[in-house]
């Protein structure tokens, strides 16, 4: 192996490959990357096989999401493009999300039927599962990153509504994870290769009666920002060999 000075002047420059340019996150990584490597990591939208360039977001719409779930095995909500299903559910006494939007995050675009009359048209229907907890698990490439568990933030006076974990129902992201599920990182890990995407966010619900995890979605483009910058900074320079 050559000298470590001369090993770094033979390394390929970073850049970040995205369409998604006015992401902040991405900006984020890119500064922060900028700072530890000692010159720019230019954020782009064109490939160049003489950069070693890694990918920000490369969307798969929740119908592609669910068919490659149940291709693959992954555990995941039990879904429908029907309607008439999507009613005999309803009508059977289950909870549906009518999912309005398919390329969206943080609940957008879900509409809650308990009965038939709040059932709306929609590309695709999920039957609700129950869960006590929620969690992210953040991964670049086949590694995690950190993972992060979804709580409803002290002091919320708004909607409680446990069934949507977003921010407009008081929810955060929270570090201090106690008593991991067994069995998480290893289904957030199989569950990302639903994307190309270098960068992912894999929220998984966990039911503790049934001791059972499965998959809400994959983010392509998940949100980076505070100590999560230079978890994935540190992740990103020692998958690449160029940690300084």
């Amino acid at each position: 192996f050559p000298h470590p000075f001369l090993r770094k002047l033979l390394m390929k420059k970073l850049q970040l490959l995205s369409t998604k340019l006015g992401s902040q996150s991405l900006k984020r990584i890119a500064i922060s990357l900028g700072n530890r490597v000692g010159y720019r990591v230019l954020r782009t939208r064109r490939a160049n096989p003489r950069r070693t360039q890694y990918s920000y977001g490369n969307l798969i719409d929740k119908c592609n999401q669910y068919r490659w779930f149940s291709a693959n095995g992954i555990s995941c909500p039990e879904y429908t493009f029907s309607r008439g299903t999507a009613i005999d559910w309803v009508s059977n006494g289950f909870v549906v999300f009518a999912r309005t939007l398919t390329r969206a995050s943080e609940g957008k675009g879900i509409v809650v039927a308990e009965t038939v009359d709040q059932l709306v048209n929609a590309p695709v229907y999920t039957k609700y599962m129950k869960k006590k907890r929620e969690f992210r698990v953040h991964i670049f490439k086949d590694k995690v990153v950190q993972i992060v568990e979804k709580k409803q933030r002290s002091g919320w006076t708004g909607s409680r509504d446990t069934r949507i974990r977003n921010t407009a129902n008081g929810y955060v992201f929270c570090r201090t994870v106690v008593d991991i599920p067994e069995g998480l990182a290893e289904l957030a890990l199989k569950a990302s290769k639903v994307t190309n995407s270098d960068f992912r966010g894999v929220d998984i619900a966990y039911n503790e009666r049934n001791a059972m995890l499965f998959v809400i979605e994959v983010n392509s483009a998940p949100g980076i920002e505070g100590s999560n910058v230079e978890d994935y900074t540190n992740t990103i320079l020692n998958y690449n060999g160029n940690n300084s």
